[in-house]
């Protein structure tokens, strides 16, 4: 199936409004006593709208400067020892006092900005210059709006879920991207030692809504990922597109995704040799992000 790239300026600022209205849905329904819950490992649900609005005004400013950023504002995370620095210090900002509502009002301003800066632009403007601070260095403006939306996509999956799908999924188009991005950025994880010498074939195969077939193709050391669904892998991982969310978000581990059936391996055998190929990047790796731009939310 053919899906939408979200490239052109009427595609992102679409797929943005779609997922924007989606987030305001679920918020809404929510019962006043729910945002005091927990949400994931660390955080309760009165978190993630204050999340969300201080993810895009980090780089709400480097879309609009272009090539101007000065040399002492390019600040760079390149693990995620300082990414997740970076998040415990923007928490420390939030006032002690403050309400959900005010949150939510910092996060629809935010994106009120992104609203103003996509009215000036041009489909050209997409491809100019703009400083990326996760994991990238510099990007493109079109980059830096993907960034942005693959990141609230990604929140909202998280909260889709955790509220039993009652509201509408995330877009197909909208949901290939993530898988797209998800799927280059693990081969990004490659334990380069464990793979020289070494071939191996797995391909990631999402059922449902946005999904697709990914093939990685690992040959003496280095690893190529191309959109195909090739016959005969050493592995073959099938699940549904939100699954692999399940899997990132660390909400259900694997074995039991495998239990419930909602994920299916062909090759088991071969998940050890996966393991020691894509480990989780250590806290410390350097991660370099290229053409996608965008960070793993």
């Amino acid at each position: 199936m053919q899906y939408d790239p979200i490239t052109s300026l009427a595609s992102i600022k679409s797929e943005l409004e779609d997922i924007w209205m989606k987030l305001d849905l679920v918020y809404a329904g929510l019962e006043p006593a729910r945002w005091s819950q927990k949400f994931g490992k660390t955080w309760i649900y009165a978190d993630q709208p204050y999340h969300l609005a201080y993810f895009d005004q980090l780089l709400i400013p480097y879309i609009s400067k272009g090539r101007g950023v000065p040399k002492e504002e390019q600040i760079l995370y390149r693990t995620l020892r300082e990414l997740n620095e970076w998040n415990a210090r923007q928490f420390a900002k939030r006032p002690p006092e403050q309400t959900v509502a005010q949150s939510m009002e910092q996060m629809r301003a935010a994106r009120e900005t992104i609203r103003k800066l996509m009215s000036k632009m041009s489909e050209k403007d997409l491809d100019g210059p703009a400083w990326m601070p996760l994991f990238g260095g510099w990007a493109t403006v079109r980059e830096h709006l993907h960034a942005i939306l693959l990141h609230t996509v990604a929140e909202y999956v998280k909260l889709w879920i955790r509220t039993d799908q009652r509201s509408p999924g995330v877009s197909p188009s909208g949901m290939h991207l993530r898988l797209d991005f998800m799927m280059n950025f693990m081969s990004l994880t490659l334990d380069k030692a464990a793979a020289a010498n070494k071939k191996f074939t797995m391909v990631w195969n999402f059922v449902g809504p946005g999904g697709g077939a990914w093939t990685f193709r690992v040959v003496d050391g280095s690893c190529a990922v191309n959109e195909e669904l090739v016959p005969a892998p050493d592995l073959m991982i099938t699940l549904k597109p939100e699954t692999l969310q399940k899997i990132a978000a660390k909400m259900e581990p694997p074995p039991l995704l495998m239990l419930k059936r909602e994920m299916k391996v062909k090759g088991l055998f071969a998940m050890g040799a996966f393991a020691k190929l894509f480990p989780e990047p250590k806290p410390d790796q350097v991660i370099q992000i290229g053409s996608n731009g965008a960070v793993l939310g």
